[in-house]
């Protein structure tokens, strides 16, 4: 079970997955701790000939060193601890270390010293997981299981968001364009010569509309999506120089994006509610189009009849 390989590649993995995984840790330290004391009051009244020790010599260690982007450095050693600066640093966390270490000796059946421990690094871009545990002991399994389910089931890094970024900031701008494009396009009907020629071709108004709402929306209405998309896009890599534009070619780096990970500490923390932001602008926008389309008809109509009647 335990050369099992979790790769964390590709996928997000939330401050909330990794509160539950801590939590579970030390709530599973205290558990056998629990019956490492009662064992050892058991076996005070006991001559040493009767004592029988699951959990003799117990001893747990929970220890979290944090690196955070003021250069500082703090480690801790209790859970509380943790919990306090996890809560309230996490956006200032540049990546941590947490570690939990149960030892102690079984002697029932023979006198086996047993040694498990697991430790994570988590990094804004990877996480590290290092497992020591014993085959023939299963007091960390469940957090083990617990790691494996998270990553698993954690989303992942190149989502809808990333693959269709073209045309979610294509749609977006488009519905925002498309009002400034019908207003700006119908007063030119002001002018005679303009209304002439909008009577003289049927799809000029429609196509005069469409294509100035394509390139305004997406020259002038897309800083908004653009800045949330900063946050999240993958890294450029380069990809030639087109000599025909005297321009070099850069293109979204995706195999360097999906295997790296993303972990929402210090600046990922908002990631995931950018991604929510980004769809929710995108479902919004799309319900704007069909209305504008059909806008867009009924005007052309009009504009013709206006270029071919009024003088």
């Amino acid at each position: 079970m335990y050369n099992d390989t979790i790769d964390v590649s590709n996928k997000i993995i939330t401050d909330s997955d990794l509160l539950e995984i801590f939590e579970k840790m030390n709530s599973e330290m205290y558990r056998i701790k629990q019956f490492a004391d009662a064992e050892q009051a058991r076996n005070a009244n006991l001559d040493y000939q009767e004592q029988k020790w699951a959990y003799k010599f117990f001893s747990s260690t929970f220890k979290c060193t944090f690196n955070f982007y003021d250069s500082t450095t703090v480690t801790v050693d209790t859970y509380d601890a943790f919990l306090n600066l996890f809560n309230t640093r996490l956006q200032e966390i540049k990546d941590l270390w947490v570690r939990c270490h149960i030892n102690y000796t079984n002697t029932i059946n023979g006198y086996n010293s047993i040694s498990n421990n697991i430790s994570i690094n988590a990094y804004e871009n990877k996480m590290e997981i290092v497992s020591n545990l014993s085959s023939s002991d299963d007091t960390l399994d469940a957090v083990y299981e617990l790691i494996k389910e998270k990553v698993k089931n954690a989303p992942e890094r190149y989502d809808e968001v990333i693959k269709k970024k073209g045309s979610i900031s294509n749609k977006i701008g488009f519905a925002i364009g498309m009002i400034p494009s019908l207003i700006i396009c119908t007063l030119l009907a002001i002018i005679p010569l303009i209304r002439q020629i909008y009577g003289m071709s049927y799809v000029l108004y429609p196509v005069l509309t469409l294509l100035l709402a394509f390139l305004g929306g997406n020259t002038l209405f897309r800083g908004k999506i653009d800045q949330l998309y900063s946050y999240i896009e993958p890294e450029k890599k380069y990809m030639g120089y087109d000599t025909s534009k005297s321009r070099s070619v850069y293109a979204d780096d995706i195999n360097k994006f999906t295997s790296k990970s993303e972990i929402l500490i210090g600046k990922n923390v908002n990631n995931l509610n950018i991604r929510k932001e980004i769809m929710d602008l995108s479902e919004k926008y799309s319900k704007f189009i069909p209305i504008e389309i059909g806008v867009l008809v009924v005007l052309s109509i009009i504009m013709i009849f206006i270029g071919k009647f009024v003088q």
